[in-house]
């Protein structure tokens, strides 16, 4: 089996693709920055299912950070032939409070690393590989929420597209786009009932997205049922009516 880098991988829908992967059979490389214990944890689970778990600690906000990371996950792994970037950060803004550097800080976790590791891993895998992008379902309905967070998260729809042309055929590119899952993330949400009825009466499916719904559609991805699928992106939102 492959081994998979997966970044943001100590929390949230990283840490159950990580989990996901592994119990089908591919050696991980968790990346994480301040979730180093869910990323202890999930290594450890990974273990004790017998595959290999590399922990790798990284600040993607650096830009010399992407390049370094990729290295050392391929110095770790050297079949490592996936990648997902998972790895965000979900920060509210508005067009009224919007800073620079808060921008950049956004464009640069959510955009411009997940490009650059993809560069890096385009060019130091040794065979064909896959990438998949964890996006954002606001990238079908735009609205001036989250300001900063959506462009960054449009930035890096299009340049999976970009990625999936250039990187062709050797690397495949696709992204998922989750819509309202539930994770610790939307804890609050679903404990208020006037918020959480609100979302579910905007989504025609009435219900929350589960982590292992978006876990089974990037493992497809990666499938050779899917070896002509790139530069596509799939929403995983139940239909989501943004207002």
């Amino acid at each position: 089996m492959s081994a998979v880098l997966i970044t943001g991988a100590g929390a949230r829908l990283g840490k159950a693709m990580a989990l996901r992967f592994a119990r089908e059979g591919h050696d991980i490389a968790l990346h994480y920055h301040t979730s180093d214990a869910g990323a202890q944890e999930a290594a450890e689970t990974i273990e004790a299912m017998g595959r290999r778990a590399v922990l790798l600690g990284a600040d993607l906000g650096d830009p010399d950070a992407c390049g370094a990371l990729m290295a050392r996950a391929l110095d770790a792994l050297p079949d490592l032939d996936g990648l997902i970037n998972s790895a965000s950060v979900f920060e509210r803004d508005t067009l009224a409070t919007m800073e620079p550097e808060f921008f950049r800080h956004q464009m640069r976790i959510n955009a411009e690393a997940p490009l650059f590791l993809g560069q890096a891993f385009a060019h130091g895998i040794a065979g064909n590989g896959w990438i998949i992008n964890m996006i954002d379902a606001k990238v079908r309905q735009i609205t001036p929420e989250f300001f900063s967070y959506t462009l960054s998260k449009l930035a890096l729809e299009n340049a999976t597209r970009m990625l999936a042309m250039a990187a062709a055929p050797k690397v495949r590119v696709n992204a998922v786009a989750p819509g309202w899952i539930e994770t610790g993330m939307t804890r609050d949400l679903r404990d208020d009932p006037d918020r959480s009825s609100g979302i579910l009466s905007r989504t025609p499916m009435r219900r929350w997205g589960q982590a292992s719904e978006v876990g089974a559609l990037a493992r497809w991805l990666l499938s050779d049922e899917a070896s002509f699928v790139t530069g596509a992106v799939y929403p995983v939102d139940g239909g989501y009516l943004a207002m």
